[in-house]
């Protein structure tokens, strides 16, 4: 399943290894899904509008097939053919190397997210308005993957190191293991506003595209509601150095095949952001999940908050439910080696809530139950 990926623009950028850097490319109006090809070229489809933008070694895009109906996701077979999820033309299209329509399958439903599957040349797709994910052949046959009554507008598409399968909802952004039978497993619902875009797999971790909070987010898919805020703060086109760059409704997310490179496209901008020398800290003192305690969980009279880190710094607290109102805020004092907040939640309903940690190093979301 992997592809052999250049660094991309490599003439073009000019970083420090240790660096995670933001640059944007403005040819073409791409702001939807990203693919790769085996030569390292960079593909991504224009939703508001009809085409497929072809981004090559010098940073130069052509558009390399066009006369499309809001194309949505895509990616490449084995063989070099570029799968198309035509998302209004309720179509999969499918097109050889040199951009020449091949087949054309009728999908009814809103194709939506499309990738590659991990143990052959079938593709894997969801059905925006149908709420299913489905499996094609390279000969047309269609098997239904899930129709499991927790998708709500499936789109975005990632799978891990060993070939498990994740989908995203864009509608109410909640993200899932999709399990061999089609059942569902829940991982986490990321940010509280808007959209979910698409979703990425690198580091050991999920990666998504908050629309409409214009941030990208870390989900650790190995726990439950472990998400983080990797980049993005308000809505913006800045570049240079990962903790001052700013998004503009990001929505296609994409790794590099040695994940150093991360690209995205701004939905608002219409433009690629390609961000270089990725990891998992912005800096060496990020704050870290391990150093946010919770306890008791579940509680139900007081939630005891512990940050076991001095790298921590100046930091703010806020506690909100599943709709996103907020309902305890405050700053955190450091004091040693410790900061802490006591939380009197005995009069609140029973039910799910959040725990959001704010720092200058970092954004941290943890869950509880009253």
């Amino acid at each position: 399943m992997k592809k052999t990926t250049f660094i991309f623009l490599a003439t073009l950028l000019t970083v420090a290894s240790s660096a995670q850097t933001v640059t944007t490319f403005t040819d073409g109006t791409p702001d939807d899904a990203i693919a790769i090809d085996s030569n390292g070229d960079i593909y991504a489809s224009n939703f508001v509008g009809d085409a497929i933008f072809k981004f090559d070694s010098n940073g130069t895009a052509t558009a390399f097939v066009s006369g499309l109906n809001t194309p949505n996701g895509i990616d490449f077979d084995s063989n070099g053919n570029l799968y198309v999820s035509d998302f209004s033309g309720t179509e999969i299209l499918r097109y050889d190397s040199n951009g020449v329509l091949d087949n054309t399958i009728s999908i009814p439903g809103n194709p939506s997210g499309m990738i590659k599957a991990w143990d052959n040349d079938d593709m894997i797709y969801t059905r925006y308005t149908a709420n299913t994910i489905n499996r094609i052949t390279p000969g047309g046959d269609i098997t239904e993957v899930s129709s499991d009554p927790a998708l709500n507008g499936p789109v975005g598409l990632a799978y891990d190191n060993n070939g498990q399968l994740y989908v995203a909802n864009y509608n109410n952004r909640e993200v899932f293991k999709v399990l061999a039978n089609g059942d569902l497993e829940y991982i986490a619902t990321v940010g509280t506003v808007g959209n979910l875009g698409f979703i990425a797999f690198g580091h050991g971790m999920l990666w998504g595209t908050g629309i409409n909070d214009h941030k990208i987010y870390l989900i650790d898919p190995t726990e439950i509601d472990e998400v983080s805020i990797y980049a993005g703060s308000a809505l913006g086109g800045a570049d240079g150095d990962i903790s001052q760059a700013t998004f503009n409704r990001p929505n296609g997310i994409l790794f590099s095949d040695d994940e150093n490179i991360l690209y995205i496209t701004d939905f608002g901008s219409k433009n690629l952001r390609i961000i270089t020398g990725v990891t998992l800290s912005v800096n060496d003192n990020t704050l870290n999940r391990s150093d946010v305690q919770l306890v008791p969980n579940p509680a139900t009279d007081k939630l005891n908050i512990r940050i076991n880190t001095s790298e921590i710094g100046d930091a703010s607290l806020k506690v909100y439910d599943v709709l996103g109102k907020t309902l305890f805020s405050s700053e955190l004092i450091l004091n040693g080696n410790l900061a802490s907040s006591i939380v009197d939640v005995s009069a609140w309903n029973s039910g799910t809530y959040f725990v959001e940690i704010t720092s200058q190093n970092g954004s941290i979301t943890k869950r509880f139950i009253r």
